[in-house]
């Protein structure tokens, strides 16, 4: 066995950090430089990124862990050698891995309107062999500008012929559904929703771990080399689906500890919301949980213990790992990490999401 793969094999988990992934569209702005304080690649032209992939395990990137005695190891890694620390023995059949880690976080900086587009359920994937999963999304506000908007759903219930005619029309201002943004706001997108982010908004999204996007229309503009982007219409208009019911913004629900609420349950994931002006100590549920942090900044502590087995278990146990986590920063927590002390930097407000 090489080295690696015995460090690998014999490191109890703790919190892990990943390297950001950095994508770059044509809608890209400037956020991750101005409002989170990052250093930007320098292959990166005028600063300028679209998404920030904080945790994934998709193809098209895997995240590469950052802190630790597990650093350089990458999440799929992490997933292979540990699937029930990781995951939970509750939660995983250990005769059965998944694939790939089922969520991806990100971020997406909108300087310019994203395309419209839809996304398709595992079936219409799996059926036309797509290469991928299908994609269920959350989106939270982080920042918006003054009058920002987004757009999720149709303006009203049409039905699946109607909803055609005015995409083949490009009917746009009658199908489309507008919806004004202000910061905390959480969006739920379904398979089948038509959406859009709106020029001026950051948004932290939650979405298993698919990247399979249909376009349907690019706002009529050219790209760096002059070119329109692909649309793909038809497979689109074939995974619209029609709810019949207005879009609006996730109610948020009290929990039984007064910093958190719930901002969503899913069949693919939930969110809840921790607000902190003061320290506290977070309990896990025995599952793997993704946090990253919305305003503030976060002082997350864990002890890290040896696992049973090990050729030394009367050894000391590990010092502490101390993460601090600013706006925009992202750690991965293994179910089999049981407790943690976070702190809020002097006391002020953080806000973070939990999901899981």
């Amino acid at each position: 066995m090489k080295n690696s793969d015995s460090i690998l094999q014999t490191t109890p988990l703790y919190p892990f950090r990943f390297k950001p992934i950095y994508k770059n569209y044509l809608w890209g702005g400037h956020r991750f430089r101005d409002l989170f304080h990052r250093s930007i690649p320098a292959e990166n032209d005028n600063n300028v990124i679209a998404e920030s992939w904080e945790i994934s395990d998709h193809p098209g990137g895997v995240s590469v862990i950052q802190n630790g005695l597990l650093c350089g190891f990458t999440l799929r890694d992490v997933l292979l050698s540990h699937p029930r620390e990781l995951f939970g023995t509750d939660y995983i059949n250990p005769n059965i891995l998944p694939k790939r880690f089922p969520l991806l976080l990100k971020y997406l900086d909108a300087a310019q309107p994203l395309s419209l587009q839809v996304h398709p359920d595992d079936i219409f994937a799996q059926e036309k062999k797509l290469g991928d999963l299908g994609k269920t999304e959350a989106w939270i506000v982080v920042d918006a500008e003054p009058n920002s908007i987004l757009w999720i759903g149709t303006r009203q219930p049409y039905t699946a012929k109607e909803q055609e005619q005015l995409i083949r029309n490009g009917n746009w201002e009658s199908l489309l559904n507008p919806i004004s943004v202000q910061t905390g706001d959480c969006f739920f997108i379904p398979p089948g929703t038509l959406h859009a982010l709106g020029a001026g908004v950051l948004v932290a999204e939650i979405q298993t771990s698919s990247d399979i996007t249909f376009r349907l229309f690019d706002w009529n503009r050219l790209d760096n080399k002059g070119k329109s982007r692909e649309l793909k219409i038809e497979e689109g208009i074939c995974v619209l689906r029609n709810p019949g019911l207005p879009v609006t913004a996730q109610q948020p629900v009290k929990t039984g500890d007064i910093h958190c609420e719930q901002l969503l349950i899913d069949t693919n994931f939930a969110i809840n919301r921790w607000t902190l002006n003061e320290p506290n100590i977070w309990y896990n549920d025995s599952r793997c949980h993704l946090w990253t942090v919305l305003e503030g900044t976060l002082v997350v502590s864990f002890v890290a213990g040896r696992r049973t087995g090990t050729k030394n278990p009367e050894r000391e146990p590990d010092p502490d790992v101390i993460e601090i986590l600013q706006q925009g920063d992202s750690i991965l927590i293994p179910a089999v990490c049981r407790l943690l002390h976070c702190i809020p930097e002097n006391d002020c407000r953080t806000v973070f999401l939990d999901v899981l």
